[in-house]
């Protein structure tokens, strides 16, 4: 039997959005990588130097956060236009 949803959780509600769901995702791995220990962030830099990526942890959490960043200003772009259009 599957679990019971937990009321607040955005991802179990139908009226979240994709964006805001995965907006929500990369600032948990965001704070996750940002509060790991050494030997995480060893295990990330070699994932990462697999394929090639050489900034290290720093330079995925990096990314993570500009990319949310990007999703809300879209969203936000798109929730001034939708306000426009009516």
């Amino acid at each position: 039997m599957p679990p019971a949803a937990i009321p607040d959780d955005p991802a179990a509600t139908s009226d979240t959005y994709h964006g805001d769901l995965l907006q929500l995702l990369l600032q948990i791995c965001e704070d996750f990588l940002a509060n790991t220990g050494p030997a995480t962030h060893h295990e990330i830099d070699t994932l990462l130097r697999a394929r090639g990526i050489t900034g290290g942890p720093g330079w995925l959490i990096d990314m993570l956060g500009l990319t949310r960043l990007r999703l809300q200003d879209a969203t936000h772009r798109d929730e001034q236009g939708a306000h426009h259009d009516t």
